[in-house]
This record gives structure tokens, sequence and C-alpha cells, in this order.
């Protein structure tokens, strides 16, 4: 009876056990096939071609323009001020009376010295006379000639002494904001004012790192100016003309001089600058900026592959990054161009993540897309 008992109870408990665990499975079926009527997880991004370019990468320095024709005057004899000939800040023409200096005692002792030669030269010519008769020495008629050539040697100095009393300007361009008095007494060797030269174009000096790629004489440089009225840069173009023969031993650098036209006298002496200096070409390959993602690992591209039904699937390529050039990024390695890729929205997608591409758009077609 007690085998019996406990077959019977054994036979119960297996049967509660095997209804509980069928319940189960059917549970777990139920929620599989729930789970399968939700569509697979998507994301929908716009796309495009990478470009493979040849791309020149810049170093940007810093440069100042330099005026081919600047120059401080000063006065070489010290003086009153008897005629002042310029403004603060005006254009003066070649040899335009700029400062004359009182040079009365210099009128006066320059008429006695011309009188004095008028007298030495009348005596050599007597003594010529004399010395044919035979009644006077060659002695004599050389003392006489002495006496003329150094009375008009003295009359030249006076000359001189004159003429540098009148300052005058060396070239046509426009004075400095300095300003002078009718009866003011310079020093001698007193800076009257600084002159730049009128010219239609201006020197651009800047310095390269050694360590950088040098350029070469003849190759163009871009130049960058903000515009006051837009604080945007304004690019120019100007021709390496001249180098250093040697590098700056305290700052290692090599220093260059480029022309930069300026017809328009839009640029300033002194005037500060950014310098674009065109280094090394390589191949690259062109992308939106938007197609980079960014993570702790890296930089990376989603290319968009086929699977074997024919959907887009994401696959993350990592990348190296070069230069950025407005909207578009110079990839240096992991693409080799041509590879479909996405672009805005590429930050919402994942490893084989199952891509729907709304507008496929060539690089070619976008603004700032250059090499």
């Amino acid at each position: 009876m007690n085998i019996k008992r406990w077959l019977a109870a054994t036979f119960i408990v297996l049967v509660v056990i095997a209804s509980l665990g069928f319940i189960k499975f059917s549970q777990i079926q139920a929620q599989i096939a729930f789970g399968e009527s939700f569509p697979e997880p998507s994301a929908s991004v716009k796309s495009t071609y990478a470009k493979a370019i040849e791309h020149t990468s810049n170093i940007k320095v810093v440069g100042q323009l330099q005026a081919r024709k600047n120059m401080t005057i000063s006065n070489e004899y010290p003086g009153q001020i008897t005629y002042v000939g310029f403004n603060p800040g005006d254009t003066v023409e070649f040899e335009q009376v700029l400062l004359q200096l009182d040079t009365s005692i210099d009128e006066a002792n320059l008429k006695a010295a011309k009188a004095r030669v008028k007298l030495a030269k009348s005596t050599y010519a007597r003594v010529v006379k004399l010395l044919k008769q035979k009644r006077i020495s060659p002695d004599e008629v050389d003392k006489a000639e002495a006496d003329v050539s150094i009375g008009e040697a003295e009359v030249q100095n006076l000359q001189a002494l004159i003429a540098k009393k009148t300052i005058r300007a060396p070239f046509a361009g426009q004075t400095g904001l300095d300003q002078y008095q009718i009866g003011q007494f310079l020093d001698v060797n007193s800076q009257i004012t600084t002159m730049i030269g009128s010219d239609n174009a201006i020197w651009v000096d800047f310095h390269v790192p050694q360590t950088l790629a040098q350029p070469h004489i003849g190759s163009q440089v871009s130049i960058s100016l903000t515009d006051s009225s837009s604080a945007e840069f304004k690019d120019f173009h100007a021709k390496i003309i001249a180098k250093k023969p040697s590098i700056d031993s305290d700052s290692r650098q090599q220093s260059y001089r480029a022309l930069l036209p300026n017809s328009d006298n839009q640029f300033n002496h002194n005037q500060m600058t950014m310098v674009t200096v065109p280094a090394n070409t390589i191949k690259a390959v062109l992308v939106p900026t938007n197609a980079i993602t960014r993570s702790h690992f890296g930089e990376f591209v989603y290319q968009l592959e086929k699977d074997e039904q024919q959907n887009w699937r994401a696959k993350p390529v990592k990348v190296t990054l070069g230069d950025k050039i407005q909207d578009n990024q110079i990839v240096l390695t992991g693409l080799s161009g041509g590879e479909f890729i996405a672009s805005e929205g590429a930050f919402k997608l994942s490893e084989n993540l199952l891509v729907y591409t709304e507008q496929t758009a060539s690089i070619d077609s976008q603004d700032g897309a250059q090499q």
C-alpha cells in the first residue's frame, strides 16, 4: 500500500511540473512572437560619396607689411626754422621742401667766399702774365693757383651746407603726424618726420619655423586681412621674392619676403596679417564634416554597404583626419575615395544598423569643396 501511495504522489508531482513547464514555454513563445512583430531598429541619414583629391597642406604664420619706401628724416645741422612746407599727414612730392632752416649767416659767408675766389682768380691771372715776363718765380704762380682752388672749395662747402639746411622729401609719399612752427629751433640729428612712399606694391615679411616645410622663391602665399566693415577675413595673393640667407639663431625660423600688389593703397606699413604658406601636396579624401563621428576610440566614418537582402547597413571605418576646409574634412587614412558614406545624421548610426538614405549628393556640389 505504501508503494502505491508513493507512486501516486510522484505521478501527481510530475504532472504538475510538466504543466507548469508547458505554461512557461507557451509564455516565452508568445513573448518571442510579440517581439518579432516589431520592425528592426533603423535610422534615416543623408549620404554622399567620398572624393579622392590632391590636397596641399598649408602653414599659417603671422606676417608684417613693410612699405618699399619708408624713411625717418633727420637734420644734419642745427638751426632755426624759417619755413614749414608740410602739414601732419600730408602727401608730398619728390624734392618738395619740408623745412627750411636759417641760412642767413651761411649765405653771407658764401658771398664773402665768392668775392675771395674772384680776387684769387684775378691775382692768378696777373702772376701768370708776370711769370711769362720772368719777373716772378713759379712758386708765386703755384701759390696763386692754390688760393683759387681753396676759395672754390670753400664756396662749394658753403653751398652744400646751405643745401643741407633745406630739408626736402626724398621721394613722393605721405608724412607722419609731426608738426613744426616757424622760429622753432632744431638740434642736430632731430627726427623731423617719417615718410611712407607712394607705391603700387608693398612687402610682406614673415617667418617659417625650420622644422616645417619651406616655400620656394617665386611661389605664392595667401594674405588674410580682417575687413573692418564685416569682421571677415579677405584673402589676397602675394609672391615670394626673397629669402634670408641664414636661419635666426634665437627663434630657429627662416625669414621670407613676398610682394603684394597695393594699387588701391588698402594696405598700410607695419600692418599685421596672417600668411598662409603652401607646404606639401598629398593624395587624400574629402568628406563632409558632418560625416565624421567621434568616440573615445577615435574618429570614424560610417560606410554604407548592402546586405544579402539588398538593405543598407552601417559599417564604421576608423579614419585619420587632416585639415578642415570650410564644410568639408580632409581624411588622410581609412578611405581611398569612392566609398558610399553617411553624411548628415551619421551620429545616429551604430555598427550593422539598418540604414535608409534620404538623399544621395555628390560632394562636388557642396560649397567649400576645394583641393
